[in-house]
């Protein structure tokens, strides 16, 4: 979709309230609205193929201990359309993590090297710990089967984007409610906004537990439910898939039995309600090939707009100097 926004022309002129993303619970609906207002200027940037030396002088620390495309990929082209250094490090097994070094003394070491860190990492909570001895601002790029807030927010501005509104939706989540934290992130993120209702759709076997549930009404969501049955995908506006997050299966057999029943083709969404496909990638098994041709599959513009949302959040976090 074209934009026609006027291009980001200088920094923010105030101060930013926020210093270390960590979780979809550190951007209230108001923040949200301002990271996505400086989105659409900045997606001018990008539909220009141009940039901007808003952040000229400033370092960038992606600290990527854990695989990595599109995250790691659109925060160093955020970086470089934002006239910023980046400096990457990627793996434990070539950092001295691998000697025994803690991640508390990594992170106050690359903090003095930058001026803020995103941080990718294996362990659920790993962002907490960094962001707690961290003296720069701080992004969690995602921790273990938690959360990844910079990936909601690319959701969210895709379905503003996309259909216009991100109140009173129904939305199918499959097919790995158990471990993926994108789900994770994401429903807390469609719990800002009033009257929306999920459908958490996957194998018994990845099923959230009443507690689980029972948070996402609390913190905001109208009707939470889960099925086993795909079909329940037909009667959704949007439906958001992620593939089985094998990594953190504790019985491999899992992934196996259930891969080709979790998958879904054009004819599964042929006369149905969905408006919109999402998907944060990579596709591995959840989505065929076909359905890349349907209108309502907009999963690779999906991944386009990582670039205006990182953008806005390094810009507004970075140069608000909080």
């Amino acid at each position: 979709m074209e934009s026609d926004e006027k291009p980001y022309r200088r920094p923010v002129a105030h101060k930013f309230p926020l210093k270390y993303l960590v979780s979809m619970g550190d951007v209230p609906r108001v923040m949200q609205e301002e990271i996505f207002q400086t989105a659409d200027q900045m997606q001018g940037v990008v539909d220009l193929r141009s940039g901007l030396e808003s952040l000229g002088g400033k370092v960038i620390a992606l600290i990527f201990l854990e695989p990595s495309s599109r995250t790691i990929l659109s925060f160093q082209a955020a970086a470089a359309r934002l006239g910023a250094s980046v400096i990457v490090h990627q793996t434990a097994s070539a950092s001295s993590l691998a000697k025994g070094e803690s991640l508390e003394d990594t992170i106050k070491v690359v903090a003095g090297y930058s001026d803020i860190v995103v941080l990718r990492h294996e362990a659920s909570g790993a962002a907490a710990r960094a962001a707690s001895v961290c003296s720069v601002p701080l992004i969690n790029g995602g921790d273990g089967g938690n959360e990844h807030p910079t990936q909601t927010l690319v959701d969210l501005y895709t379905i503003r984007r996309e259909f216009g509104r991100l109140d009173h939706l129904k939305v199918g989540l499959g097919f790995d409610p158990l471990h993926s934290r994108t789900i994770h992130s994401l429903c807390r993120g469609l719990g800002y906004y009033d009257s929306n209702e999920i459908v958490l759709i996957g194998p018994e076997e990845l099923f959230l537990d009443d507690a689980a549930l029972a948070a996402m009404t609390k913190d905001g969501l109208s009707k939470v439910t889960q099925t086993s049955d795909i079909g329940a995908l037909r009667e959704c506006d949007i439906i958001y898939l992620n593939r089985f997050q094998v990594e953190r299966f504790a019985d491999q057999e899992v992934a196996r039995r259930y891969r080709d029943r979790y998958r879904i083709t054009a004819n599964d969404l042929a006369g149905s309600a969905v408006k919109l496909i999402l998907d944060p990638l990579p596709r591995i098994h959840e989505i065929s090939e076909e359905v890349d041709e349907l209108p309502q599959a907009v999963y690779f513009r999906q991944a386009e707009y990582g670039v205006p949302i990182r953008m806005a959040l390094l810009s507004l976090m970075v140069a608000s100097g909080v």
